[in-house]
C-alpha cells in the first residue's frame, strides 16, 4: 500500500483513479497524517446473484440447453396450419 501526499490527488486527480483502477490501494496524507483510503471498488452483484446467494433461486445446471421435445413438436402441424383448419372448420358450421 503506498502513500500519496494530498497535494498530489488535487492536482493529478485522473492519474491517481487510473492507478486506483488499476488495482492499487492508496493512502492519501496531509501533512503525514492518513486521511483517505482509496481501493478499487467492488463491483456490485447482479439480483441474480444475490437471490442465488440468499437461496431464494438455483441457479441451472445446464444453462441454455434445450430439453428433448424438439423432436416430438416436429412432428406436429404447424400453428398456422392448425389455425386455418379451424377456421375452416367454423365455415362449414
Amino acid at each position: 500500500m503506498e502513500t500519496i501526499p494530498l497535494g498530489e490527488l488535487n492536482h493529478h486527480p485522473s492519474k491517481v483513479t487510473a492507478r486506483v483502477r488499476a488495482g492499487e490501494t492508496l493512502v492519501v496524507t496531509d501533512h503525514g497524517k492518513p486521511v483517505i483510503l482509496m481501493s478499487p471498488a467492488e463491483e456490485p452483484a447482479s439480483v441474480l446473484d444475490q437471490l442465488a446467494a440468499s437461496g431464494q433461486v438455483r441457479r441451472a445446471v445446464n444453462p441454455g440447453a434445450m430439453p428433448e421435445l424438439l423432436g416430438d413438436l416436429a412432428e406436429l402441424p404447424s400453428l398456422s396450419d392448425a389455425l386455418i383448419a379451424e377456421r375452416d372448420q367454423e365455415r362449414l358450421r
